[in-house]
Order: structure tokens, then sequence, then C-alpha cells
């Protein structure tokens, strides 16, 4: 389990909404001073009241003051607990932001070999940090509030007593922790054994149709019914936990309280002692106790709080793709030089490019093409910034792309990916994605351009056509073409094409291709391709 230590790495997220924050803490310390005083009233009213000159006046201006007090605590618990609610909120929502602007400026070759359900996870996490600001929480760290004022106010009553509940509080404070170890313990025990049996049932969902033709139904039922008993038997530990738990608590509640009566009692038949001073007595020592046992238990929620916001920092603080890059491409890119590059996706695989050298010049048509699995795609990927060299260098107008901040490189490089992710929204938003300076107007302009406006009408809506989700509502050749005419909005210095013609209709090609006959290119063009039909406009081919 995360250390409590941890916590304070939440300092960053919070500072901000600090006076938030402090008027929370304040509310909770006003509601405690507030409370403080009703079960001395109480006994004061059973001492002075009831037992002794029975005023009903009195009865009920004592009684009008706990009242009073009551509301007066509820608007500031309320109050309170809103600000920390709210604090939850803008803090998770805080770290979700810090933790998706940090997975997107990751380097590829860490994001390509994780999962993407782990780093998804590291996302979700967020939401159980909020935990920490939560109404159980907070009620613990308020009942510290008032158990000490308790305290205070019992040894101003009866020292002795007082004294006494002290003693007491310790015993339960660790019967309280020792007893909710034991029932996490058992719970997590329970909830893995579940995650096995979960993964048996998906194994046999999963492979049905073999179970069936293969007559493996008695040998995976067999098995199932193992792991069933494992989380029966689980289940049953964790449910015996949780009644000595529950029970635990409950017999040294009891037995403090017999004790303090007992005790009371005697000094009462002495005249030491009121019934009054021993109803107040027993009142604030179920503070104390409620306090020791949130005290003692609170581990159970901020453990695994810490845990995850351990695991986040281990995201957190891991180098960016931007680290160690400060130099900026001012000026457009007039060269692409690949000096003796080589390159593999990790330590176990081959290497893609071995000693690679290129060169490419502004006002260029370069195809580069080769064989499948020759590194075509992975020298695109080196030209965005994606991935680094093992060897060599990648230089842009003689400068090493491995100083230039990479933002500046994708600001000059558009690209069409061999697979086009549209995002979710209209047409046009897809093809101004990434471009803030352009508008629907220049847009419309470029499809006019391009002789591509009965193309563009033949969407539903044309521009304003919603993509549900990545491409869902548009063909292959649709997507490839609203990529395209991004990609040549942009005007950047390069723009890369990636098998442009390869998985597309015999329309989209031909409409691809003749763009690209006929249209001027001010900087460099590079089509990465295994087909060179229809490529007349190439003026330089590079074999990999």
């Amino acid at each position: 389990m995360g250390k409590l230590s941890n916590l304070l790495k939440l300092k960053p997220f919070i500072k901000k909404y600090y006076l938030i924050f402090w008027a929370g803490i304040v509310g909770m310390i006003f509601c405690s001073i507030i409370a403080t005083p009703v079960p001395y009233i109480i006994g004061t009213i059973m001492d002075k009241v009831l037992i002794g000159e029975k005023s009903y006046k009195e009865f009920y201006i004592y009684i009008g003051v706990i009242a009073v007090l009551y509301i007066l605590r509820y608007i500031i618990a309320i109050a309170s607990q809103y600000m920390f609610v709210k604090i939850n909120n803008l803090v998770v929502n805080e770290m979700r932001y810090t933790v998706m602007e940090k997975v997107i400026a990751l380097p590829m070759n860490y994001l390509s070999n994780t999962e993407k359900g782990y780093v998804q996870s590291r996302i979700a996490e967020c939401s159980s940090i909020g935990n920490v600001f939560s109404p159980g929480v907070v009620g613990i760290f308020l009942s510290i509030f008032d158990a000490v004022l308790a305290i205070v106010t019992m040894f101003s009553i009866n020292y002795k007593l007082a004294i006494v509940i002290l003693i007491l509080a310790p015993i339960f404070f660790f019967a309280s922790k020792t007893s909710a170890e034991g029932f996490m313990k058992s719970t997590k025990d329970m909830l893995e054994s579940s995650a096995i049996l979960n993964g048996e049932s998906f194994e046999i969902i999963n492979g049905i149709e073999d179970i069936k033709v293969l007559n493996g139904k008695r040998q995976h039922l067999s098995k199932f019914k193992s792991r069933l008993g494992e989380v029966i038997k689980s289940s049953i530990k964790q449910s015996k936990s949780m009644i000595l738990f529950i029970e635990n608590i409950t017999a040294i509640n009891d037995f403090g309280s017999l004790l303090v009566l007992f005790i009371s009692g005697i000094m009462i038949l002495k005249g030491n002692f009121t019934i009054g001073l021993y109803t107040s007595f027993s009142l604030y020592m179920a503070k104390i106790f409620s306090c020791t046992q949130g005290l003692a238990t609170i581990g159970t929620t901020l453990k695994p709080v810490c845990l995850s916001i351990e695991r986040l920092y281990e995201l957190l603080d891991m180098k960016d793709e931007n680290s160690g890059r400060s130099e900026k491409l001012n000026g457009k890119i007039e060269k692409i030089k690949f000096d003796n590059v080589n390159f593999k996706y990790n330590e176990n695989s081959k290497e893609v490019l071995n000693s690679l050298s290129l060169h490419i010049n502004k006002g260029e048509k370069v195809l580069i093409k080769g064989e499948n699995g020759s590194g075509k795609s992975t020298i695109i990927k080196l030209l965005l910034g994606l991935y680094t060299p093992a060897k060599g260098q990648i230089l842009y107008n003689d400068i090493d792309s491995a100083v230039i901040d990479i933002k500046s490189i994708r600001e000059r490089i558009s690209i069409v990916s061999q697979n086009i992710f549209l995002f979710k929204g209209t047409v046009l938003d897809n093809i101004l994605y990434g471009q803030n300076e352009k508008n629907r107007k220049d847009v419309e302009k470029l499809i006019d351009q391009l002789k591509l406006q009965e193309y563009i009408n033949r969407f539903p809506q044309g521009l304003d056509t919603e993509i549900v989700q990545n491409t869902a509502g548009v063909s292959g050749g649709q997507a490839q073409v609203i990529a395209f005419i991004r990609a040549l909005l942009s005007q950047k210095d390069v723009i890369i094409l990636d098998e442009p013609i390869s998985n597309v209709d015999a329309e989209t090609r031909d409409i691809i291709l003749e763009i690209l006959e006929k249209r001027d290119f001010n900087g460099i063009l590079i089509v990465v391709s295994h087909f060179i039909e229809g490529m007349d406009f190439i003026n330089r081919t590079i074999e990999i």
C-alpha cells in the first residue's frame, strides 16, 4: 500500500484552490466548537432542571439554546462539506487534465510498448484519489476537533474519569485497527479469487465454440467449480472478518461504557458526581471513541488513495518526448537529411533501418518506395519526431532533430497517414483540426480550387455531416479525401502521404493523383508507397 506521505503530492493540485480548502477547514473547526457545549448543556438540564428545580422556563431556554446550536452546526456543516465536494471535483478534474496532457506528451516508444488499458487505468485512478475529500474522510478529520474539545471539557468536569476514558481510547484504537486490517486482507483475497473466477468465465464464454466441438464441457466446469469453491471460501472468510470487526468494536465500546458507568455510579452514590455529568461524559466519550475508530480505520480509505497517487506520479515524473529539446525551426524547412540512421522499436526487435542515409530538398516531389516491412512508415514516424534514431542523425536545415522542439517540427509537417483516424464531430471539424487560424471559408475556397465540391456534396449534410466515431458514417475513400484536404489546407513546408492510393477505391485514387499531378507544391512532397502507377509527377525515387 502507498505511504501516507504521498498525500503531500496533492499540494500542487490544491494550491490554486487554497481559499476554498481553508474555508472548508475553518468551517469544520467551527462545527466542532458549536457542538462541544451540547453534551454539557444536556447534563445541566438533567441535574438542574429535570431533577432539581423542575422549571419549565429554564427547560425551554436550554432546549432552545441546543436547537440554535444544532441549526448553526447544520448550516456550517453543509457549507463546509460543499467546499470539500467542490475541491474534490476541481482537483480530480485538474489531475485528469494534467495526466491526459502528460500522456499526450509521452514518447511513442513508451506508449507503443505499454497496454492502452494500463494508461487508461492511470487516468481513471484520478477519481479514486478524490476520496480524500469525501464526506466520510472529511467527517473523520472533523471528529478530531470534536474529540480534542471533548477531552478538554471532560478534564474541566472531572479529570479522574477523563483519564479513564483516555486510557480506554488507545485500546479501542488498536482493536479497531487490527480488526480493520484483517477485514482488508480478507477482502483483498476475496477480490483476487473473484478476479480469477471472472477470468475463467471469460475464457469459457470466449472459447465456447471450441469447448462444444472438443467436448471440453466437463473439464471446464470442473475448473469453474474449483474456482467457485475458492470464492466461497474467501467470501466466508471476509464475512467472518467483518463480523469480528463489528463485534470487537461493539464489545470494547460496551465494556468501556460499562466501566464508565461503574466508576460514575460509585462517585454518584458517594455524592461526588451527578447523573447529568455522567450523561455528559457518556456523550463526550462517544465522540472520542468515534474519532478513535475513524482514525483506526481511515487507512482502509487513504492507503489505496496513496497507492493511486504513487502510481500516478510514476507517470507524471516520466520524461516527455520534448525533454532536452530547446531549438526552434524559425525558417521554412529547406532540406531534410538522414545521416547513417539506425532504428529498432525495442531492444528485443530487429533493426528496421540500418545505416540509412538520404536527403530531400525544397521543391522536390519524392517517392519513398520499398517492400512491406522495409521501414517506409518508420521513416515517417522518425520525421515527425514520434521516435528517435538509435544511431545517426536526422537533420532539418542542418540542425539535429534531437535538439529541435518537436512542436516546431510538427508545425511544419503535414501528413495523410495510411490508417486515417477521424475525430467525433463534423467533416468540417476534422478538416480544421489543429488549424485554429483557418475557418469554413478557407475550406470552401480550397475545395473549389481542388474541384471537389461535387464530391463533398455527396456527404449527407456536406461539410456538416456528423462523424460519430473514427470513420463511422464515411467510407475509407471519403476519410482519405478529408485527411488530404486537411493536409493541403495547412500549407505546411512538408506534406507526407503514406500509401495514399493503396487502400482506396478507383475514384478516390484518381482524385488524389490528379491533384498531386496538377497542384504546385512550394515545399517538399513525400509520397510513401509501393505502388508507382500514376506517379508521373514524382521527380525522384528513393528505394528502401
